[in-house]
């Protein structure tokens, strides 16, 4: 013992920081990467649109929970970007990856916004029901400014697909809380 600091002990917590930063970052991007797969793969006929916000916001909403980051949806819908930069899926849509990335974005902004509030399902589901009701408000907003056809407002007219939508997106962001708050009360359950 020479009265100088054991270094070696600060490095390496450090390094598992570092670490496990990195690990959740990419476990983030891995989750918006199998939220959009889901889209991608899931064909199912329903004929009503935003259907798929159920797994998509679910995905989303147990990634933003879960995580301690404050910008943990945001890093997940950074992964829905770089997957739909492949044009392997059969999307047509040229803008799908900007309209994707939205939801995220929104969410964190509206989890970020109020901590007492972040308990209750009823905020969780208005501000799912937001986040994912962007897609069509961008898609929209694309159609009114470059005249891009959108199938969904030929089809359904306007107000169809945005409170779809906003439904659909609910239902997955409250699905998503009630599956993680659950599986943390059978965990708790378990080890009492």
């Amino acid at each position: 013992m020479n009265g100088k600091p054991y270094q070696k002990s600060i490095s390496i917590r450090s390094h598992n920081k570092t670490l496990a930063l990195i690990l959740e970052i990419l476990l983030l991007s891995g989750a918006g990467m199998i939220a959009i797969l889901l889209h991608a793969r899931l064909r199912t006929p329903l004929n009503i649109p935003g259907h798929h916000g159920i797994e998509f916001m679910a995905i989303l909403m147990l990634a933003r929970i879960r995580s301690r980051l404050k910008f943990a949806a945001s890093i997940s819908s950074v992964g829905i970007g770089l997957l739909l930069l492949f044009p392997v899926f059969g999307f047509k849509d040229p803008m799908m990856g900007f309209n994707y990335m939205l939801p995220g974005i929104i969410l964190d902004l509206g989890y970020n916004a109020f901590t007492c509030e972040r308990k209750s399902f009823i905020y969780i589901g208005i501000i799912s029901g937001l986040a994912y009701v962007s897609i069509p408000l961008s898609r929209l907003l694309i159609h009114l400014s470059t005249g891009y056809p959108y199938g969904t407002f030929i089809k359904y007219g306007t107000w169809g697909p945005l409170l779809s939508f906003f439904i659909f997106g609910m239902i997955g962001g409250v699905s998503g809380f009630l599956i993680y708050h659950g599986t943390r009360k059978i965990k708790n359950f378990n080890i009492n």
